[in-house]
């Protein structure tokens, strides 16, 4: 049995449904925290097995452009390479992050595509400060340079945007490489219960948006062009965009937003149009109400119960409800690669069942698969060294499906 202290308990509940502060609703409960167990009960013939432990809080990982490494990104501030026999530390950023709240903390992570000349690396980060009050420490998006021996080079790292953050959740912080210098940024809605400032339909803020740019020498410049008052925005509307993935071969991203009280989201959104996705006026296709359900009996619609039509949202390929255990998205990835039963889909789970579904398109539909459930809480997905799906847990392990 793993020990686990009080302080990593609180790092792991983190970018979820919510939290118990005074930012988020108070109806929410958080699980307990239990050890994962690799059990997939599944009929895919896939085989689950432990890979790494021992980790605070990996949520996410990044091969090396260069080197067979697989880099490990944890929320306390650690990344580590793995080259299929042993960790080595890349860099301690614990004295730069803040963990004084559940959804703070190292939260993305990519190569420069350019990084046989540059050695650099992109970073986004909750910046640290003192825990006393209300803590509202604003995200970071920096460059930093990795030297010859592999070591991020601390004295490298230049900041080069800065988010305010009005409360302590809802951060986002997802970086991912697109191809031709380009990347993305999630950005959550700045946090509070129900998004209070409605920053997710105010275009004169980043709060509540995944951003689009281009990031060349230290600086990054906007893509799209001036067509919204910040013009790095791509879409907006969003609550809390925890995890989102690019289909290069297709031009298309996928995008799950994590919900408030009733429902889950995955949305399929074209890289080159932006998209309004509705929050905090709608939550999957339904309207939140002052209560923050989508009832005004504080109950959550069904899908064909009263849905919120709006030629100004787009409307999400697939959505579930907070029932039978279900409370929060944890996106993963389009797979054209790894396990044959799974290629030609969508991968995607829940942070409290453990459940895994790939989402297909069948006859012009979208179709959810449930595949199976890991016995653990899942808050990221990877890909590993050998193309299997690693899935990463809230106890501190890495676990491989393939």
């Amino acid at each position: 049995m793993k020990l686990f202290s009080l302080l990593s308990i609180f790092l792991l509940t983190f970018g979820l449904s919510g939290c118990i502060l005074l930012d988020e609703d108070k109806s929410f409960a958080w699980p307990e925290v239990t050890e994962s167990e690799c059990n997939f009960d599944n009929n895919k013939n896939l085989t689950c097995s432990p890979y790494l432990d021992g980790f605070n809080v990996p949520h996410m990982s990044a091969i090396h452009p260069e080197n067979d490494e697989l880099w490990i990104i944890d929320l306390n501030g650690l990344i580590l390479s793995w080259d299929g026999s042993s960790l080595f530390k890349v860099a301690n950023l614990s004295f730069l992050i803040s963990n004084c709240h559940f959804e703070q903390g190292l939260l993305g992570f990519a190569f420069d595509e350019n990084f046989n000349t540059t050695n650099q690396v992109l970073l986004s980060y909750v910046k640290r400060g003192p825990c006393d009050g209300d803590n509202e420490s604003n995200l970071f998006l920096a460059s930093a340079i990795i030297d010859n021996s592999g070591i991020l080079n601390i004295s490298s790292i230049i900041i080069i945007q800065e988010i305010y953050q009005p409360y302590r959740n809802h951060n986002g912080g997802y970086l991912q490489s697109i191809g031709d210098n380009k990347y993305l940024w999630g950005i959550g809605d700045g946090g509070g219960s129900l998004d209070p400032h409605s920053n997710a339909q105010d275009t004169s803020t980043p709060l509540g948006t995944i951003q689009l740019f281009s990031f060349i020498d230290n600086d990054i410049y906007p893509v799209l062009g001036e067509t919204n008052s910040d013009s790095l925005v791509l879409h907006k509307g969003l609550r809390n965009p925890w995890r989102f993935d690019f289909d290069n071969n297709n031009n298309r991203l996928w995008v799950t937003d994590v919900g408030e009280k009733c429902w889950e989201e995955v949305n399929l959104l074209l890289i080159n149009e932006s998209a309004n996705l509705g929050w905090p006026k709608r939550e999957g296709l339904h309207k939140v109400h002052s209560n923050g359900y989508t009832n005004e009996n504080g109950t959550c619609y069904y899908d064909e119960d009263a849905p919120l039509v709006s030629n100004d949202f787009t409307d999400p390929i697939a959505s579930y409800i907070h029932e039978g255990g279900n409370c929060s998205i944890t996106g993963g990835f389009w797979m054209n690669w790894g396990p044959k039963s799974l290629q030609d889909g969508y991968l995607y789970g829940d942070f409290c069942t453990g459940s895994i579904w790939i989402l297909r398109d069948i006859e012009g539909i979208w179709t959810d698969e449930y595949i199976g459930s890991f016995q653990g809480m899942i808050v990221g997905f990877g890909r590993g060294l050998s193309d299997e799906i690693l899935i990463f847990t809230w106890d501190g392990s890495i676990y491989s499906l393939n």
